[in-house]
């Protein structure tokens, strides 16, 4: 199923992710390098896709992200 361009979803969506990504970043700053091979956009937005990682909130989901992470 191909994803829903950003630019049609609403303005809440766009924030959720937004927030997310950016949570990531003021965490974790080198994910947010190039060169990392991780689009934080596209992640986010998977998380927001998640109906219990979007029930969160984007600041609770982006540490249980990052708390996923740290185990592997």
């Amino acid at each position: 199923m191909k994803p829903v361009p950003l630019t049609e979803l609403q303005q809440d969506q766009l924030d959720w992710i937004s927030r997310f990504a950016d949570r990531l970043r003021l965490e974790q700053p080198q994910l947010g390098a190039e060169d990392v091979g991780i689009d934080l956009n596209d992640l986010a937005r998977q998380a927001w896709e998640r109906l219990d990682w979007r029930r969160l909130g984007p600041e609770a989901a982006a540490q249980r992200w990052l708390s996923r992470r740290s185990l592997d």
